[in-house]
């Protein structure tokens, strides 16, 4: 298992929410995002086919197992919270042999990491400068590797981050920004990708989210 390390750039709320909150959080029947995202990331996998593929925002793994059992052999796992990769290399190190983990900021680049089949950035644009984000991403994908994004749609119903008993969550709110996904697609194109399928996904709690594919 490859590791490499920049280390966080700057403070960020993401590095004061415990792993055990946000999983048990993003797992509660009535929020349903850890499920969405990781069915998300297999359906890509299964219609691609890929050999490699890099999540940004790994944070414990759930994703990595689903992919690494899918049959990829290169799994590439991204975070900015250095306590979210050292919990995903305790609990998959051994099991996936193909594992790479990288601390990162996303926005200003994944060092020693070579490009990917396939890059899955599920929630993540909404903590993020786009463009930045995005060239980086850009590289990351190999040629004619693809981009899967999702986003969260506003909610007149719902708050930006769902009420649960994981208070330390709430700390992301004022910092969480929705993206528009007309404007992102077209931030993914300014760098080069080219946009290939949406999808909106409406889970029960009333929350909807933008699954936008690009190709490189």
């Amino acid at each position: 298992m490859r590791r490499s390390t920049t280390g966080p750039s700057t403070l960020n709320p993401w590095l004061n929410v415990p792993l055990e909150d946000y999983e048990r959080h993003m797992e509660l029947p009535e929020i349903g995002q850890a499920l969405m995202l990781t069915e998300t990331l297999a359906t890509a996998v299964r219609e691609r086919r890929p050999n490699s593929v890099a999540i940004a925002g790994c944070a414990g793994g759930n994703s990595v197992v689903r992919v690494a059992a899918m049959g990829v052999g290169r799994v590439v796992g991204i975070d900015f919270n250095p306590q979210y990769l050292a919990e995903v290399h305790r609990r998959l190190g051994r099991w996936v042999p193909g594992l790479e983990l990288h601390l990162a900021d996303i926005q200003r680049g994944v060092p020693d990491c070579e490009p990917v089949d396939l890059v899955f950035a599920g929630l993540i644009l909404e903590y993020v400068e786009v463009p930045a984000t995005l060239k980086v991403l850009r590289a990351l994908c190999a040629p004619a590797g693809a981009l899967v994004v999702v986003l969260q749609r506003p909610s007149e119903t719902t708050p930006k981050v769902s009420e649960s008993p994981y208070r330390s969550l709430k700390a992301l709110e004022s910092f969480m920004r929705l993206r528009d996904p007309a404007s992102v697609t077209a931030e993914a194109l300014s760098v080069g990708f080219v946009a290939t399928a949406s999808e909106r996904i409406a889970l029960p709690s009333g929350k909807a989210f933008e699954v936008l594919s690009f190709r490189s």
